[in-house]
């Protein structure tokens, strides 16, 4: 049979492709598109013999599928979102020429094996560099399905990308040479890590003796007409009447979203942080609680001594030569009267930080900020986990929750605070919600949500959301959760599968780069 290769075919199996891809995305689609979405490409490339053609197809593909996924960027910045659409386009459409040149320097089984290392590696690039964007990472496309996906707390999100891209490759291997073997096969592939998640899904049982109460609060603040605006004594009064519908002398742990302090905080080295508004209100609000302990979002700042250092993000005070640095901060308040505060340190490229500094430096005064700082903000610390008794917290900053490496083996318990309201009522805030799902698998923690705008949770450590908030509503959530010590085989070991897959293919690369010199 002669299959005549036009434009418009091409052009139908991208369109396919990225439709396929973003239907199959948390909160849009329905997931097992995903094991489809890459083989449209794929007959694409095997009928293509030019790779410009390779890579401007999938392109559009991948560009679709970014518009179409995350296309409420641009309710934060324009400028951004298309930049956030060009580039991750771009490196996914790489990806996929990379394979089609190795495939076709080498043999076929080598370069399908390729797109499965170069596809990851990209994706392990994208958490590890100054233009992070893991967003998209395709093993994130089971997150509203946790029942399927316990392994996780074996492979990490990374693990979902290769199950996806394995299948697609398989179901291609069918469509080309079907057989009734293969298409058992690729069943038992799709089915066996189904089941094995469902065995672990039905058996797993977190301790019951080991609670702690916690409460929620989302206040509801409007982050572009009110958040900034509205004084922010009233802000504070209102979530401590929030906060005292809900707490009891049981309560243990008050969560608070991000930035819910913006009193502009300096903070002290020495602990005293008397004279700050905000903090005061709260040690006296938590003074009628034994048990209270607090975690609250804040804009803090921190003072450069003549003799200090500067870091490459200081900023000065109105050419007097006095320089501090800017974070967007989880505070602690300890019941013990201890006051801690643990810094951003995964920081939204081109919003809270300008990428690529010493090149990119001179652009840094206009970064979009999201969280009532502009500029480029700081990410040092000197602390990764809130203790108080037998708990372990360790805190997350919005974007800092699409990340599963960095969180830490000593904590028992996860805390994400956040204001998801800069995406408006779109796919945006749900994605960021069920992303916690894998967070909780991945580590078998629970994990305390609080989001100024957005949706609140309360997630298990077996990924399900047992009580969450609903959006646009001012609310106490309160809650038991249990605290798990035991570290998953994910968290000691962390993207493993990423590190594996980028070195090799930088030897596959390296390979067919001898072997297209050899031929030449």
């Amino acid at each position: 049979m002669i299959i005549f290769v036009t434009p418009m075919r091409k052009l139908f199996l991208a369109l396919l492709s990225g439709l396929l891809f973003a239907l199959s995305w948390p909160s849009i689609g329905f997931f097992p598109l995903i094991f489809f979405a890459f083989i449209p490409l794929l007959i694409l490339e095997k009928e293509s013999k030019n790779g410009s053609q390779v890579f401007w197809y999938s392109f559009f593909a991948f560009f679709l599928f970014n518009i179409i996924t995350t296309y409420w960027i641009y309710h934060a910045t324009i400028i951004g979102a298309v930049f956030a659409f060009i580039i991750n386009s771009a490196l996914m459409a790489l990806s996929f020429w990379l394979f089609h040149k190795i495939k076709t320097i080498t043999i076929e089984r080598i370069g399908y094996f390729s797109l499965i290392v170069l596809w990851i590696s990209m994706e392990y690039l994208h958490l590890n560099w100054d233009l992070s964007w893991p967003w998209l990472t395709l093993g994130n496309a089971f997150a509203t399905n946790p029942y399927i996906i316990q392994w996780y707390e074996f492979t990490g999100f990374l693990g979902g990308t290769l199950w996806v891209i394995l299948v697609n490759l398989l179901l291609y291997r069918v469509y080309r040479f079907y057989t009734i073997f293969r298409l058992l096969s690729i069943v038992c592939i799709i089915l066996f890590p189904i089941f094995l998640s469902l065995c672990m899904y039905f058996s797993y049982d977190y301790k019951q003796d080991n609670a702690v109460e916690v409460v929620i609060v989302q206040p509801n603040v409007d982050p572009y007409l009110e958040k900034f605006d509205i004084a922010h004594d009233l802000q504070l009064n209102n979530f401590i009447e929030l906060a005292e519908s809900a707490v009891t002398k049981e309560t243990e742990l008050l969560v608070g979203p991000e930035t819910a302090l913006i009193e502009g905080i300096w903070e002290s080295q020495n602990n005293n942080y008397d004279k700050i508004q905000s903090i005061s209100k709260l040690k006296a609000f938590q003074a009628k609680y034994p048990k209270l302990n607090i975690v609250i979002g804040a804009n803090s700042y921190k003072l450069f001594k003549s003799s200090d250092q500067k870091s490459n993000t200081a900023r000065e005070i109105r050419n007097e030569n006095i320089f501090y640095d800017a974070y967007n901060s989880a505070f602690f308040l300890n019941k013990s009267g201890v006051i801690e505060v643990y810094h951003k340190t995964k920081l939204v490229p081109g919003v809270e930080k300008m990428p690529f500094p010493k090149m990119l430096d001179p652009l840094a005064k206009i970064a979009v900020d999201l969280g009532g700082t502009s500029g480029t903000l700081a990410s040092d610390n000197y602390l990764n986990l809130f203790k108080f008794s037998r708990v372990n917290i360790s805190p997350l900053i919005c974007y800092e929750s699409v990340y599963g490496e960095m969180i830490l083996s000593e904590k028992n318990l996860i805390t994400i605070i956040t204001n998801d309201g800069w995406w408006k009522n779109t796919a945006g805030y749900k994605q960021h919600l069920v992303y916690a799902s894998l967070r909780a698998i991945e580590q078998r923690k629970f994990v305390v949500r609080s989001a100024n705008t957005g949706i609140s949770a309360v997630v298990n450590s077996r990924g399900d959301i047992i009580k969450q908030s609903e959006w646009d509503e001012a609310v106490c959530l309160s809650s038991t959760v249990q605290l798990n010590n035991s570290i998953t085989f994910y968290n000691r070991f962390g993207d493993y599968i990423g590190r594996l897959s980028a070195f090799v293919a930088i030897i596959l690369l390296a390979l067919s780069y001898v072997k297209s010199k050899l031929n030449t």
